[in-house]
């Protein structure tokens, strides 16, 4: 466990974001993810295959794409039916570039989705048991494995994880995957805020463990992203 998965720093992110601190962080730190990116790009390589996991509408993915060349490729998971005409716009005629519309999840599976508009921030997975909203639609989720094994996406380098609060189960649907030495670096955005209102405030403890279990090397870049790098 680390300091920012510590029952004791949890408990003040709980009691800072009751107070409205991070959103007048976020008023003053508008390049919050700058060290998170950097060492994105750090990560990459010429000819590297990358899963950009919530890919969203494309604002990680054109950049992978420039990162790992022609010679590369990078997957762009995203199941929010809304998201997917920007996503597409964003990649244009990149070749490097394919677009899997579906999620990644610890089950191969159809399950409840809240999309949030079209805006593309914030739709996400509904866990089982939590009400479903109107506007909520069933989705295609996948474990990584199977993506692999079914050969709709080549066995990744690098992976990113934005997922909206459903890092923990994208994980643990790549346990086949994450020990593989070809895997250098998983990097994942932590959704405290949603993991604690849905009664889940220990998946980052959980994540870190599963990452460390596979052999991975830990950092925070910031309070809210984990990057994992294999030793060399």
């Amino acid at each position: 466990m680390s300091l920012m998965s510590n029952r004791y720093v949890l408990q003040l992110r709980r009691v800072a974001r009751a107070a409205g601190v991070p959103r007048m962080i976020g008023r003053f730190t508008k390049d919050y993810e700058s060290p998170f990116s950097k060492q994105l790009m750090l990560a990459c390589r010429q000819g590297d295959v990358v899963w950009d996991v919530g890919a969203n509408v494309g604002l990680y993915t054109t950049s992978f794409s420039d990162w790992v060349g022609p010679s590369g490729k990078v997957f762009a998971f995203e199941p929010d039916a809304m998201n997917l005409p920007k996503l597409r716009s964003a990649c244009g005629e990149r070749q490097n570039v394919e677009i899997c519309a579906f999620g990644l999840s610890e089950k191969t599976e159809r399950r409840s989705f809240l999309g949030d508009g079209g805006d593309g921030t914030t739709s996400r997975v509904l866990q089982p048991g939590e009400p479903v909203p109107q506007g909520a639609v069933e989705v295609e989720l996948q474990t990584g494995d199977d993506a692999v094994r079914a050969g709709k996406a080549q066995f990744p380098n690098v992976i990113k994880i934005d997922v909206e609060g459903h890092e923990l189960s994208v994980l643990k649907g790549l346990q086949g995957s994450l020990p593989d030495k070809r895997l250098r670096s998983v990097f994942v955005e932590v959704h405290f805020g949603i993991l604690d209102r849905s009664g889940r405030a220990d998946d980052p403890k959980r994540i870190e463990e599963i990452l460390k279990r596979s052999g991975f090397k830990l950092s925070w870049t910031d309070a809210s992203h984990i990057f994992a790098a294999r030793p060399a």
